[in-house]
């Protein structure tokens, strides 16, 4: 998983993703630099400056969100 993580976050043609985990919760990334890979914790940067930290094990699936790319990275970016 950390792998395909990094290819999606690395990628020069990055595409939008969701993050879903075993507990149900869902985080969709819409900038890569709002991601963190740190050992086999995945850090994602929230809009109110917190993070949210999780292990990688966690991870049910990663989805593609082109989908509902058009328009959206504007209203998912941090202020500032």
């Amino acid at each position: 998983m950390r792998a395909q993580l990094r290819r999606l976050l690395y990628s020069p043609s990055f595409e939008p993703f969701s993050i879903k985990l075993v507990n149900g919760d869902r985080w969709d990334i819409f900038d890569p630099h709002t991601v963190s890979l740190e050992g086999r914790e995945v850090f994602i940067a929230a809009h109110d400056q917190n993070w949210v930290v999780f292990p990688i094990n966690k991870i049910n699936s990663v989805e593609s969100l082109i989908a509902d790319y058009q328009g959206q990275v504007d209203a998912h970016r941090p202020p500032g």
